[in-house]
Order: C-alpha cells, then sequence, then structure tokens
C-alpha cells in the first residue's frame, strides 16, 4: 500500500511549488511515523541480506523526511554471530534511531540484537525491531494504520502499578505465579522516546521478574518462535521452580526449544518476561512478532532481559512462547485486560 504525499504534509514542504507527488511504501512511512523522526536526525538502517532492497526503499524514505539515513547489513563470515558486526555498532554510536529489520533472525543472536539495543540506549537513542518480516507482509498487513494502543496500555499500567506478586492463568492450562516486586512495568504502545525500544508493530505492556521469582506451569498452545513454522504442533508446557525451567514436554516444538535452552547455555532457562498483548487488529497465526501483540495473547519468556527489559539475567537467547485467553490477578485482586 503506497501513500502519496504523507510525508511531504506531515514535514512541511512548500506545496506552492510545483512536484510530482511523493510516493513511499505504506509500511516505511508508518515505521518513520512510529519511530518519530526528525528532520536532520542520523538513522541507522540495519537489515539482514534478504531484505537489502527493503532497506533501501525506507533509507529512500528517511530521506524524504529529511533524515540522514545510513544503510547498514546484519551479517558476518559465521553465523550465528556472538556480537554485533563492528559497522553497526560504530553507526549506532552516532545515531539517534535505528531501525532493524530481520527475515530469518537466529535465536542464538539474541545477545548481539542486544548488544546494538544496549549501545543505542547507552547514547539516548531509540530503536524498533521489526523480526521475520519478509517483503509481502511489509507491503501488507504492516502497511496498514496502526491503531493507537496508548490509552489502553495506560489504563492497564495503573491497574498493576507497584504490585509484588502477579498470577497468570490461560485456557491452556497455564498457572503460573511470578514475582515482580519493584520491576518497572513497561509499554511499547506509548510514543517513543528517547532511550526507548519498540517491536513494530506495538500492542503490549511487559515486566522482567525477577530470576527467582517463577513457580507453576506454562503451556504455549500457539507460538514458540526457533521451533516449528507457525504455530505449535501441540501445546508446549514448561514447569518453573524458583525461576528456571525443571521440565519441558509436548510434540516437536518442544524438543527443538529443548535443544535450543540445553545448547544456549547459562542462563537460557531462567524466566525473562511477562508480557500481555494489546492489539485487537493483530490476530495469532505462528508469527512471533505479531502474536505477542494481539489481543487476548500473553506471552512468558525464558532467557536474556537486561538492558530495555529492565532485569538482570543474561543469555544468548530470548525466547517468547505465547498462549491464549490470559487471566490475571495482581496481588490477589483481579485485573481487567482489555
Amino acid at each position: 500500500m503506497d501513500r502519496p504525499g504523507v510525508l511531504a504534509e506531515r514535514h512541511g514542504y512548500d506545496r506552492r511549488v510545483p512536484r510530482e507527488p511523493i510516493v513511499h511504501p505504506g509500511w516505511c512511512v508508518n515505521l518513520v511515523e512510529a519511530a518519530r523522526i526528525l528532520p536532520e536526525e542520523r538513522v541507522l538502517v540495519v537489515v539482514d541480506e534478504p531484505l537489502v532492497e527493503e532497506g533501501a526503499q525506507l533509507a529512500d524514505t528517511l530521506r524524504t523526511a529529511r533524515a540522514e539515513p545510513r544503510l547498514e547489513l546484519w551479517a558476518a563470515p559465521e553465523r550465528p554471530m556472538a556480537q554485533a558486526p563492528p559497522t553497526v555498532l560504530d553507526a549506532a554510536r552516532d545515531s539517534a534511531v535505528c531501525l532493524f529489520l530481520a527475515e530469518e533472525p537466529l535465536g542464538e543472536e539474541a545477545g548481539a540484537r542486544a548488544e546494538l539495543g544496549d549501545t543505542m540506549l547507552e547514547v539516548g537513542g531509540r530503536e524498533i525491531y521489526l523480526g521475520r518480516v519478509n517483503g509481502e507482509l511489509l507491503r501488507g498487513e504492516l502497511s496498514e494504520p496502526a491503531p493507537d494502543l496508548a490509552e489502553p496500555a495506560a489504563a492497564l499500567l495503573a491497574q498493576l502499578e507497584g504490585c509484588k506478586t502477579v498470577r497468570i492463568r490461560g485456557r491452556a492450562g497455564t498457572d503460573l505465579t511470578l514475582r515482580v516486586a519493584g520491576r518497572p512495568w513497561l509499554t511499547d504502545a506509548a510514543p517513543l522516546e528517547p532511550g526507548d525500544f519498540a517491536n513494530f508493530p506495538g500492542g503490549e505492556i511487559y515486566v522482567a521478574p525477577h530470576r527467582d521469582g517463577a513457580d507453576g506451569v506454562l503451556v504455549a498452545d500457539l507460538t514458540v518462535p526457533y521451533t516449528v513454522d507457525g504455530l505449535v504442533d501441540e501445546p508446549v508446557t514448561l514447569r518453573f521452580e524458583a525461576g528456571r525451567v525443571v521440565s519441558i514436554d509436548g510434540g516437536r516444538a518442544a524438543d527443538l526449544l529443548r535443544e535450543l535452552v540445553d545448547s544456549a547455555g547459562t542462563g537460557a532457562d531462567v524466566v525473562a518476561e511477562l508480557g500481555l498483548g494489546l492489539n485487537p487488529a493483530v490476530r495469532p497465526r505462528g508469527h512471533v512478532m505479531l502474536d505477542e501483540k494481539a489481543a487476548r495473547t500473553a506471552h512468558v519468556a525464558i532467557g536474556r532481559n537486561t538492558g530495555s527489559y529492565g532485569g538482570d539475567n543474561e543469555s544468548s537467547i530470548h525466547v517468547d512462547m505465547i498462549f491464549s485467553e490470559p487471566e490475571l490477578e495482581a496481588d490477589g485482586r483481579s485485573v481487567r485486560l482489555p
């Protein structure tokens, strides 16, 4: 979907001068607006090899917005990479904004992606990450206007402010108690500010539980990334004791998740995040970056939760596991979900 003239109007181009209509892909315009790009800002665009053409399109849109884009490739002679490419980090230190698009992100590169995010954070920059996206998805659903979810996110955050313990249950059998005292509840549905990190599309609130603060069972009946394509072949059941995963059961997705956790080493089996989806325009379909935003879903992650998550567990992975129809209690009282 293309939008002629949107950027011209938004950035105050002189409309008295005859010119051809400015036409850019809708997803590019959405990203420029979501990141709140300002004229003359330096913007780092990072893409993996399948999205080089889309990266060039985004850079062109940024130039029209009077920003100063720099396009860098997320690539290395050997994958998975333990650290972000030096050229990418150098560019991040000199940028106000990073827009990172990856069609084929590797689970084992979560630490390298986090290094880029931490670098942006250190310089007071802001970052938007799009993972597991391709040209078709960008030109289709991600080119549609995004709903404004700032108000429902703020209302939910107000219900959870200052709580010490939450209990999350789900239709498929999730019943998990999480200790979150002192940890900030965050959202990617509010306007992006310096030092912020967000996914696109946005639409969740989230918190980093304490590393020893998870007990009970998680049943992911929708999506577990880095395992099977699409929705899980059968629900994946994880049991937590004192913050750590003590068993992973299910079908093929469970087997692949177990292998990933075993190979990732220290910190990979530790609870990392609780997130609640708010976006009514998204439906679960086995795409983690979309499914975790969908209304009436929740997700629990294991692995890394330092940096923008507000936690203190380091790991080379961060794996979100998504389940349907959550019910939430905070310090024993029921929380109304949008």
